[in-house]
């Protein structure tokens, strides 16, 4: 009778310190996390460059270590990338905070054969999911789950036409003319031109070269006309250039790129129409 007694007493004092064991850690403070921020720190046509700053909590009065961070990005329900993170080393200071950066590649190519309804030029809504793992002290592996909502631009190229040439003064030891180029914004987001770099030849004859600053904005899918003035020396590139120049138009070929600035940050789009352009004298 004794023994059983104390069996009882025993296994009522162990689950009520299982118990108040489990208490205890539930209401134990736990390290928090939050993804306060996404910035394109690269943005051309073939990819982007994200680059997610984490900030993380560490209540406990030791450093907290950091042992693995797992994400994926997707659209719609459907990933479009996934990876880990498992070279993340370091840890986060006593009772303090940290912020730390995770840098994530998204081929577009690759993008865009997953994602159906995508094309060159869009915006992809998209949700990053994260699992960030640590090494809590004293009670072991902790992990942290993460989401944020963003936006990823897929860039595409403008279409370019040479509409016109307009010739202010043709002479053997000098010509100068205005290009009215017409530039098509192709992408679903607005783009505020800055600088142009560009290389012009009429009948394939190589006439002007140059960079020039010029502040033209674009809506999305919006076009304009955008003027650039020209001085070239007919007599360095022959008599037959000449003559062309004073006839009513011309092939043409233009090529080059332009520096932009988008609401994701800067971009360097490429130039490049051909076609036949004509001459007003």
């Amino acid at each position: 009778m004794y023994i059983k007694t104390w069996v009882i007493i025993m296994l009522s004092t162990m689950l009520l310190s299982c118990s108040s064991l489990q208490s205890l850690l539930e209401s134990a403070p736990k390290p928090g996390a939050n993804i306060v921020g996404v910035k394109l720190s690269g943005l051309d046509l073939q990819q982007a460059n994200l680059v997610f700053d984490i900030d993380i909590s560490n209540p406990y009065s030791v450093p907290l270590p950091l042992t693995n961070l797992d994400y994926s990005l997707a659209t719609n329900g459907k990933s479009f990338l996934s990876g880990n993170a498992k070279e993340l080393q370091g840890s986060i200071p006593a009772s303090g905070n940290k912020v730390i950066q995770l840098p994530v590649s998204i081929k577009f190519l690759e993008t865009l054969n997953v994602l159906s309804g995508f094309k060159p030029g869009s915006v992809v809504p998209y949700t990053a999911k994260m699992d960030l793992s640590v090494d809590a002290p004293g009670v072991g592996p902790i992990s942290l789950p993460l989401q944020k909502e963003a936006e990823l631009p897929i860039p595409t190229a403008p279409d370019v036409n040479l509409e016109s040439v307009d010739w202010q003064d043709i002479g053997f030891s000098k010509a100068t003319a205005t290009l009215n180029v017409r530039l098509k914004n192709n992408n679903e987001f607005p783009l505020d031109l800055n600088k142009l770099n560009y290389a012009l030849k009429l009948s394939d004859t190589s006439v002007v070269e140059n960079k020039i600053e010029k502040s033209t904005s674009f809506a999305k899918g919006e076009e304009n006309i955008v003027k650039i003035p020209i001085s070239i020396l007919p007599s360095n590139l022959g008599f037959a250039l000449f003559n062309m120049l004073k006839g009513s138009g011309s092939s043409y070929g233009l090529e080059g790129s332009m520096d932009v600035q988008t609401p994701f940050g800067p971009l360097n789009l490429p130039l490049s129409g051909s076609g036949n352009t004509k001459f007003n004298h």
